[in-house]
């Protein structure tokens, strides 16, 4: 999906994550402006809302590179709708660690960037449908 254009008239703007398509694959861009490069984002990739934030379909894991970005490619994954997770695993300890009251103390971000406050997001919020050749595009925020 392409960033659009601001008028109706006007001709569209090229998504800049474009260059990242893998035409038989999704790719997830984890974009974050704070992540030193060399550091590892963690993805899980849930397939619908019976498991969803209980078991993953797939786990995959990236480095950040020189741009601040984490790019995961899926080969293999049927179209469909999918819920994505991604964290910054700050320690490299491979886990998403918690505070006392059980949020998360790593930079951590659900696909179409949903931030419920008091409460876990459900499937039907953080899904996205997904084909070969797209590149889904998450920001993590500290």
């Amino acid at each position: 999906m392409g960033l659009g254009a601001a008028f109706a008239d006007s001709a569209p703007l090229p998504d800049p994550f474009s260059k990242f398509s893998a035409g038989d694959a999704v790719v997830l861009a984890v974009r974050s402006e704070f992540a030193p490069s060399g550091g590892h984002v963690r993805l899980s990739v849930f397939a619908d809302a019976t498991t969803f934030l209980e078991r993953a379909a797939a786990k995959h894991d990236a480095t950040v590179n020189d741009e601040g970005l984490a790019l995961i490619t899926l080969r293999g994954l049927a179209p469909g709708d999918y819920a994505f997770v991604a964290y910054y695993d700050e320690n490299g300890d491979g886990k998403l660690n918690r505070n006392a009251l059980g949020k998360p103390k790593e930079p951590y971000v659900f696909s179409n960037d949903v931030r419920p406050k008091l409460r876990k997001p459900t499937f039907d919020e953080t899904k996205v449908a997904v084909a070969p050749g797209e590149v889904v595009v998450m920001t993590l925020e500290d």
